[in-house]
């Protein structure tokens, strides 16, 4: 696609960081959210399921997979609000939704206490989590990317991937506090419940945005409602390539972001103890903050070459080193070579995570963009994102787990390779000029 030629007006310095602020804060508390739960899953499975039984593990992962499954109806409904009444109202409604359901989850009473009804309350949490999340993705997706100008809607939109990171870091640090204040058994006793009441009041920051969302419903293109049926009659095959481009990209970061430092944490205490086990936590930590440093620029460099290369690498170093990532989470035990294998994975994840939510929307005009990268988004997640974790423990994450992995990732790759565009967009263009299929 050839670079379009428009006036660029001056940029309003104070406007673009509201903009930016408007659309991250409130994904932050989202992510925040959803990670207390996969990164203290381990630790309060014992709680919610018999503490006898050796599948727990697999099934606090399954309902944190089921929080995928209903992605796609949350998508729908959150899709249409953003389409409708504002990306703004529609991001926070779903982080207000997804907060309130973390501080249930706070003050549910174990297994032990009201028996199979603790199940049955983390069943009906992780739909509700699952419903919001679906829709806060595209909301903050599309907002920021409509949000940045000209040049530099890249670098905008990445502060999605930003915020998603952060979420990890604000779990995994609030994880090190508890283990540097007790340990696992302390972490599994109550201090669960510390981070999922932590998360859920941090989605008190989010009021302070729905006022100015209140006061403005400029996101909110004109024209009539966006609807399944024309999503997919008339974009049909950008939804498809939009499953396409995520099932590897989704499928990774959960391996990478759940899985991989869960299996880091587990060798280093088996080699170590407790005091390995409080190490490899800081040490994914460190990792996790640079990865979230890394997405800007990977956001910044896309405005300059394009999102299409840096989705190819991706793709193609997903295929060649996703194996040796997960063999080595499960084997090494010297921290520098975990961390150095941590910071090249991330690297190559940085070239997903940080344009995939502005080369969604770019395929999309504006009056169906929040449903078409909401559902597609959602749909491929539910399929291949969330149900990593599970398919890793499932399957005793041995060869079967890396084919399935490598399997996504090309298919990831065949997407980003089959890319059209360039460095201009269609959200440069003036009204009426159509988006590229991909």
């Amino acid at each position: 696609m050839t670079r379009l030629n428009l006036a660029v007006p001056r940029p309003d310095r104070r406007a673009q960081v509201r903009a930016i602020l408007t659309g991250s804060v409130p994904n932050l508390v989202q992510w925040f959210n959803l990670y207390v739960y996969a990164t203290f899953a381990p630790y309060f499975r014992t709680e919610f399921f018999d503490p006898d039984s050796p599948d727990s593990l697999v099934w606090v992962y399954a309902l944190f997979a089921v929080t995928f499954l209903v992605r796609p109806l949350g998508s729908w409904i959150f899709g249409r609000l953003a389409d409708t009444g504002g990306r703004e109202r529609a991001l926070v409604t779903a982080v207000t939704l997804m907060s309130a359901a973390s501080l249930v989850l706070a003050a549910t009473p174990t297994e032990r206490v009201i028996g199979v009804w603790a199940a049955v309350i983390l069943v009906v949490v992780s739909v509700v989590q699952g419903i919001a999340a679906g829709g806060g993705y595209a909301a903050a997706a599309v907002l920021l990317s409509e949000s940045g100008t000209r040049g530099r809607r890249g670098f905008f939109s990445s502060f999605q991937g930003a915020t998603i990171v952060g979420g990890l870091v604000l779990a995994q640090g609030l994880l090190l506090v508890l283990l540097l204040g007790g340990d696992r058994a302390d972490v599994a006793a109550w201090g669960w419940r510390v981070a999922f009441a932590a998360s859920g009041l941090a989605g008190l920051v989010s009021l302070w945005w729905a006022r100015s969302a209140r006061r403005s419903a400029r996101t909110a293109p004109k024209g009539g409602a966006s609807t399944m049926s024309e999503l997919f009659r008339d974009y049909w095959r950008p939804l498809l390539w939009v499953i396409l481009l995520t099932a590897g990209g989704s499928a990774a970061f959960y391996t990478a972001t759940v899985t991989v430092p869960y299996l880091i944490r587990e060798t280093f205490f088996a080699d170590g103890g407790a005091a390995a086990e409080r190490a490899s936590t800081g040490l994914v930590l460190a990792a996790f903050v640079i990865l979230m440093l890394m997405q800007p620029l990977g956001g910044a460099l896309s405005d300059r070459i394009g999102r299409k290369p840096l989705l190819v690498v991706f793709g193609v170093g997903g295929v060649l080193g996703a194996g040796a990532l997960v063999t080595a989470a499960a084997r090494v035990t010297s921290p520098a070579a975990v961390f150095a294998v941590l910071v090249l994975a991330f690297a190559v994840l940085t070239c997903y995570l940080s344009v995939n939510g502005i080369a969604k929307a770019e395929v999309f005009p504006a009056h169906i963009r929040a449903l078409g990268v909401g559902f597609g988004y959602a749909v491929s997640n539910s399929l291949f994102g969330g149900t990593a974790p599970l398919m890793f423990h499932a399957t005793g994450g041995g060869v079967g787990f890396i084919v399935y992995l490598t399997v996504l990732l090309a298919v990831t790759a065949g997407a980003a390779i089959a890319m059209r565009g360039g460095v201009g967009t269609v959200l440069d263009a003036p009204p009426g000029a159509t988006a590229p299929k991909p």
